[in-house]
Formats: C-alpha cells, structure tokens, sequence
C-alpha cells in the first residue's frame, strides 16, 4: 500500500494532525486546537500514526519525517488534503458524534 492509500485510512483528525504538523509546520499546541484535542492527545496520534506508516511500508526510513514532508507536498494540490477541507472534515466528524451521543442518550 502506498503513502496516499495508507494516509486516507487515517480518520479526520490523524490526516489532519499530520498535515499541519509536519506540511505546514505548526506547533503541537496550535494543531491541538485546530483538531479540538490536547497537545499531548496530538503528540501521542502522530507518534502511532508515524508508527503505522512506518510498519505498513508507507515511510521508508527509520524516523521517516524528511520522507513525510516530501508525501505531503505531494499531495498539497488535492483537494481533499488541503488544510481547508481537513479541517471541515474534522468538525464534520465532531458534530457526527454530538448527534450520535444525544441519540444515544
């Protein structure tokens, strides 16, 4: 499986952590708040999803994170990877789950 196929299987908030962190460079504490967790949750979803990628071949190298910046500066110019659309699809995913919580209740 390829960089781009492993990524998609990643949830909202793990593509978009990625993204942000390592394309666009930001602070674990600034991605934590664009995905709505605490720096610590972000630093623990990039370290297992560093892992997977890593495991399932999608990162060659040991640390990978050069190979990681290059994979998402690949993928800058598809629509769904922007940081608009991550972020979208990261609320959509919280508000699911609001109203999967308040039927559940």
């Amino acid at each position: 499986m390829d960089f781009q196929e492993q990524f998609e299987t990643f949830d909202a908030k793990t593509r978009a952590a990625l993204v942000f962190r390592y394309r666009e460079e930001l602070s674990s504490a600034h991605v934590a708040q664009l995905v709505g967790e605490r720096p610590e949750q972000v630093e623990l979803r990039l370290g297992r999803a560093l892992a997977r990628l890593r495991d399932r071949g999608a990162l060659t190298r040991p640390l990978g994170e050069d190979e990681l910046y290059q994979w998402l500066d690949k993928l800058r110019d598809e629509p769904g990877f922007s940081s608009f659309s991550l972020v979208l699809a990261v609320r959509r995913e919280r508000g699911r789950r609001r109203r999967f919580g308040r039927r559940a209740s």
